[in-house]
Parts: C-alpha cells; structure tokens; sequence
C-alpha cells in the first residue's frame, strides 16, 4: 500500500513539475516577445514623429523677362511696296529692343558660332534653325525662373511683326524718315561699320525705344519666302505654310543703307548660316 501511494506521489509531482517549467518557457518567450515588440513600437513612433518633408515651392512669376523687351498694341501699318498695303496687327506682343548679343546667345546654348567676337556684338553667322533653338531653350529657361508666365513664348517674329516694331508709328521708308543720307545716325551699314559688326545699341533707337533694327546685322523672321501678297488688307500675316528659304530683314553691316528700308527682306535656307545674319526675339501669349 506505501509503494503504491508512493508511485502515485512522484507521478503528481512530474505532473506538477512539467508545468511549471512550460510556464517558465512560456513566460520567457512572452517576455522576449513583449522586448520586441516595445522596439518596433518606439522605433515606430519616432518614425511618425519625423516632420514630412518639405514641398518644392514654385517660383511665383513675376514678369521679368531675361532679355530687355519693348511692348506692342495691336495696330496698324502701311507697307510701301509696289503698292499700299494696310496691314493690321490683332494681337499684342512684346520685341527684344536690341539684337541677340553673343552673351546672351551663349548664356543659353553653351557655344557662339559668331565669326565676329564680342560679348555685347550681336550674334551672327547664326542659322534660322539656330535662332529657333535657342527661342525654345529661352522660353523653357525663363518658365522655369517665373520670369514668364506658362502660356508665353519666345519665338521670332512674324516679318509684319517686325516691320510694325521697326516703324513704331512712322509711315516712311525708315523709322527716321525716308532717305537714307540721315541713316548714319539711326544704323551701322557699308557707309560706316567699317567692315564689321558693332556693339549693340549705340545708334539712335526708334521711337518705340528699339535699337539696330535698321543695319548691323540682318534679322531672321518665321517667314517663309514668297510675294507679298497683294490685297490691299492683310490681317496678321504670317507668309506661306511651307517654302525653302527663310526671310531675314533691315540690313546689315555689309551692304549700303539703302538696303535697310523696313520692307527690304532677303532670304536663305534655314540650315545656312553667313556672318552678316543674327536675330531677335519676340515674346508672345500662346492661345
């Protein structure tokens, strides 16, 4: 009878033995657990408590355009060629005052293709495709400042464009009159250039404020080449659609005043480039 109550008293001290020690396993494995856990969660909440990066602050635009610019009305002119043409101008647009400077122009494309050097020369030996690459890069560049507003561009001008800003009012063959014997003082051509381009700005402006747009260097328009047309009304002409020669416009350094009159236009391919050819930009409200 002992023996046997013997037995029975070891097999209930392994019975209470065992859970004692599966208590101790689990408590152990619960405090590891709770260990942890309390790390994720602090880690957690420092996370959460890390201020949120900041927001890339867009430049407010303020109109500040990268190149000194003279405003346009909607207006008209009248283009003296074989005959009177009244042309109208419906849309507002601002122009350079002054030719692309090589500065300028390098500013923006990181080279000058100038035969002539000088950071306030104009830029020349510039070909159309040239003059429309770096109005792109511009306009791209001065969004980007808040210098214009998102729905403007530079581009050139349209050739009634750039005769309207070169008369500036006027209704002679020049901006200062109709012969070129009073030419030395308003633009650079054969008579007195010497052979060469010269600083920008140093002539005469027009009344509009906007220099050299008679002589110095010739200016590129968007035009294609082609007849003016001969209605004695155009409303915002813009040339042919398609063509292979681009104007250019107001005469230059090397040839004779007389070729300065604002209807004088030449033409070249756009991927051809001569060193008395740069350009100015017009800066416009996309619709």
């Amino acid at each position: 009878m002992e023996q046997i109550s013997l037995f029975y008293w070891s097999q209930f001290m392994v019975i209470m033995i065992r859970p004692r020690q599966d208590i101790v396993s689990f408590c152990a494995v619960i405090s590891k657990v709770t260990l942890i856990v309390s790390v994720l969660v602090v880690a957690g909440c420092d996370a959460v408590q890390d201020p949120p990066s900041a927001p890339v602050a867009r430049k407010p635009v303020v109109f500040n355009p990268s190149i000194s610019m003279s405003e346009f009305k909607p207006g008209q002119f009248t283009r003296v060629t074989g005959a009177r043409q009244r042309v109208s101008i419906t849309r507002g647009f601002w122009m350079g005052t002054h030719e692309i400077t090589q500065r300028e122009f390098e500013s923006v494309m990181g080279s000058n293709p100038s035969f002539f050097k000088g950071e306030t020369l104009p830029v020349d030996k510039v070909s159309f495709k040239q003059a429309v690459a770096f109005c792109k890069a511009l306009t791209t560049g001065d969004r980007k400042e808040g210098r214009i507003a998102t729905n403007m561009i530079y581009r050139l001008p349209t050739e009634a464009e750039w005769e309207y800003a070169c008369l500036a009012g006027a209704t002679t063959a020049f901006s200062f009159g109709d012969s070129e014997a009073e030419a030395d003082a308003h633009a650079w051509s054969a008579e007195n250039a010497d052979d060469k381009t010269n600083l920008v700005g140093q002539k005469k402006p027009n009344a509009n404020g906007m220099y050299d747009m008679h002589g110095n260097v010739w200016e590129w328009v968007m035009d294609w080449f082609a007849p003016h047309p001969k209605a004695e009304q155009l409303v915002d002409p813009s040339g042919p659609p398609e063509g292979e020669h681009r104007v250019f416009k107001g005469g230059g350094w090397y040839h004779e005043a007389k070729f300065a009159r604002s209807t004088s236009r030449f033409m070249m391919e756009p991927g051809m480039s001569i060193n008395f050819v740069g350009f100015r930009v017009a800066l416009v409200e996309t619709p």
